[in-house]
């Protein structure tokens, strides 16, 4: 697998007011879960998942920021649907994407 660039998509984020709230294997959360990214086999392709819960209108002009911004950085960033977060009863989280 390739090198994760989780340093270079921090930094992106920041740029934009946006900020890494939880790193775990191959999954990014971004604002309290409001969008996940996730690395790929491809060191610069990302997919990228919004929260369920998330205002449409409000997440698709996220998303287009993201998309040109990080372009800009060489990465491609995939809009690749939802995810549902819920919590299991040994505390841990369930990711169910959609």
């Amino acid at each position: 697998m390739n090198e994760r660039q989780l340093g270079k998509i921090t930094a992106l984020l920041a740029e934009l007011g946006l900020e890494v709230t939880y790193a775990y294997d191959d999954l990014v959360f971004v604002q309290h879960s409001a969008f996940l990214f996730q690395f790929t086999d491809i060191a610069t392709l990302l997919k990228l998942f919004t929260n369920n819960e998330c205002n449409p209108v409000e997440a698709q002009e996220v998303i287009a920021t993201l998309i040109a911004e990080f372009d800009k950085a060489g990465f491609t960033v995939t809009p690749s649907g939802c995810f549902t977060l819920s919590a299991n009863e040994d505390q841990t989280l369930n990711i169910q994407f959609q």
